[in-house]
């Protein structure tokens, strides 16, 4: 878990969040979502405007996001930050969500600073733009 600490604490310094406190909140600004059916993704939906709590507990080692079926992740691993093809800083967290599924609950941070969350399924992915709360 230090390996994650470490991580997080790498990619929301990236952001410009204060990094000395266990728990970060976050707003979503939008949401948009891709669905994949016979192994073929679909494209992304349009941008939607959104207005949600996040919260990510260190202490707890939790993702809550508080839409309005709210979302529990509990995170059980996780992997270093690393830039990704379009130049941004992104980090994967292995989940469980309430329900007991398995996801990956990725953080990126773009190159132009935005900072977004997804959280990948197998069948489908959803992205919140995100900024400090």
């Amino acid at each position: 878990m230090k390996k994650f600490l470490l991580a997080l604490f790498s990619l929301l310094l990236l952001s410009g969040v204060d990094a000395n406190a266990q728990v970060y909140k976050f707003k979503t600004t939008d949401f948009a979502y891709r669905t994949c059916e016979d192994g073929m993704w679909s494209d992304w939906s349009d941008w939607t405007d959104s207005s949600i709590l996040v919260v990510i507990n260190l202490d707890r080692e939790q993702i809550d996001i508080y839409s309005s079926e709210p979302q529990e992740f509990t995170i059980y691993d996780s992997e270093d930050v690393h830039e990704d093809r379009d130049g941004g800083s992104q980090m994967e967290l292995k989940c469980v969500d309430g329900e007991g599924i398995r996801c990956t609950v990725r953080l990126r941070v773009q190159s132009d600073g935005v900072m977004q969350l997804y959280v990948d399924y197998s069948d489908v992915s959803y992205v919140y733009c995100l900024e400090e709360r």
